[in-house]
């Protein structure tokens, strides 16, 4: 039986904050991680309460309600796109559209086909920005490849110039 204490009311449940840094891959295929390593850095910056970082793991379809009431979303992936290793990208959603999605992400669910997926559930954050990482190795392995190592703080500069923050 489901007593009424175990229940919460509405104005008890957390609003999700107005932005949203979705790091996404698998921290066990090297720079597939890329994202979900950025994550944990950008947890050790002192962001504003109105940011929220998240590691997404693999799993996009399940993260996809995460979108919902969010002024901004911000995610962070390693892109094969056939560039240099170590190359960085900006995008938005609707500038790639011609692209397939399997072209873009190296998940199951790419991020334009679970952002297209959260659209027609209506979870649409108001604006989306996609900072890609060209992947040097994808094999098992728990370290980025140099290349990659290497542009990270040159992304999180970037992310952090997306939310008009200060960068030192």
């Amino acid at each position: 039986m489901i007593s009424s204490e175990s229940i919460k009311r509405q104005d008890q449940i957390k609003p999700a904050s107005p932005i949203l840094i979705l790091g996404v891959g698998n921290l066990l295929l090297s720079d597939e991680g890329v994202g979900v390593h950025i994550i944990d850095l950008l947890k050790k910056l002192e962001l504003p309460v109105y940011i929220e970082l998240i590691d997404g793991g693999t799993a996009l379809i399940d993260l996809l309600h995460l979108l919902s009431d969010r002024v901004k979303v911000i995610v962070v992936d390693a892109v094969k796109l056939g560039s240099q290793p170590g190359s960085v990208y900006r995008f938005t959603p609707d500038e790639v559209s011609e692209l397939k999605p399997n072209q873009i992400s190296v998940h199951q669910i790419g991020i334009l086909e679970a952002l297209r997926m959260a659209e027609l559930a209506g979870w649409s954050p108001g604006q989306t920005v996609i900072f890609g990482i060209e992947p040097a190795k994808m094999d098992w392995g728990l370290e980025l490849s140099p290349e990659v190592t290497k542009t990270i703080p040159d992304v999180i500069n970037l992310i952090l110039e997306e939310l008009e923050l200060q960068t030192d």
